[in-house]
């Protein structure tokens, strides 16, 4: 584990298997175009930035796929042996009451599942980023209520690990924001993590909430409405209105539909949305999320403003981020 006392924005940690960009603090400027490629951002006014969980609806379709398969390969292996093979009526019957039993204890894992997903993102909170008074509430205190930390002295960072196998070496990268241990002066409390796939992903996804605090909301993705149902719907109107899909296609594409349970896919994400909505919050938390004159509006540090300029000045030397 690094010693938060070394960090700083920029600054890099390697060795053969890892590497640790800094990205605050300070949150200095990237030079880095910012993208919400992970949709973790779930609401945003001219006050705050909520970020929080990753849509299930991916997950939800891969592990439908998965089921699919394996009771497809497993009614298809009962079907070939009752086709090639002399069986009894009982032996009909113990073949529909294994495929059976297959169907529906694969779907009962299916549901099982995402019924745990449920309960894992209720324990992880969204993290909320005022920009007026320039502060943080994270969601590490006794059970998950919120710590408000300054915007500056949050930490971040993007963390690379190499996964290895007998023929290759893949980059695996995840964001991580935290913040300062209270009774540990090296370590951190809490913390929140998105896997990002690449490095460059984890910068940009940084800059979506860097941009806000800095600049603005304009200057910050809105939430992504591409994982709902009414998306799910829309999209396949257009496909249709502007004859994306045409002919075989179209079936095609209602059989991937069909097998990755796309329809409960993202009706199950919007359920989940709405169960998970903020409305639990403490009453400090409501009445710090309020807008307050402009007059009272936090200024950036000079340490940052200062950093920002050095950061400036090296970017246009043709240097870049670590």
């Amino acid at each position: 584990m690094i010693s938060r006392q070394r960090m700083v924005a920029g600054k890099t940690f390697e060795d053969k298997l890892n590497r640790i960009l800094v990205l605050s603090p300070l949150p200095i400027i990237t030079n880095i175009s910012c993208m919400d490629g992970q949709g973790i951002i779930k609401a945003k006014n001219d006050v705050y930035l909520d970020i929080g969980h990753k849509s299930v609806r991916v997950g939800a379709q891969n592990l439908a796929l998965l089921c699919c398969l394996v009771y497809l390969v497993f009614g298809g292996s009962l079907l070939l042996t009752i086709i090639f093979l002399p069986v009894s009526k009982s032996g009909y019957q113990f073949f529909l009451n294994a495929f059976l039993m297959v169907f529906f204890g694969i779907h009962l894992f299916y549901l099982y599942n995402m019924y745990e997903s449920y309960l894992q993102l209720k324990k992880h909170k969204f993290i909320r980023f005022n920009r007026q008074r320039r502060q943080v509430a994270l969601p590490f205190g006794e059970k998950g209520q919120f710590i408000i930390i300054p915007w500056e002295k949050i930490y971040a960072w993007a963390g690379t690990t190499l996964m290895l196998s007998d023929t290759t070496a893949i980059p695996l990268s995840t964001l991580t924001i935290t913040m300062a241990s209270p009774i540990d002066v090296t370590n951190f409390k809490g913390r929140y993590e998105v896997a990002c796939g690449a490095e460059i992903n984890c910068i940009m996804q940084w800059e979506c909430i860097r941009t806000f605090m800095e600049d603005g909301p304009e200057a910050c993705p809105d939430p992504s409405n591409l994982d709902s149902l009414e998306e799910y719907f829309d999209s396949r109107r257009r496909w249709k209105e502007n004859k994306i899909l045409v002919g075989w296609q179209i079936y095609k594409q209602k059989i991937r539909d069909w097998m990755h349970y796309s329809y409960f896919a993202y009706w199950l994400n919007d359920k989940i949305q709405e169960r998970l909505e903020y409305t639990e919050l403490s009453e400090e938390i409501k009445r710090w999320s309020e807008s307050i004159p402009e007059s009272q509006w936090r200024k950036p540090s000079p340490e940052l403003e200062e950093a920002n300029a050095l950061a400036m000045t090296y970017y246009e030397q043709g240097g870049k981020l670590g």
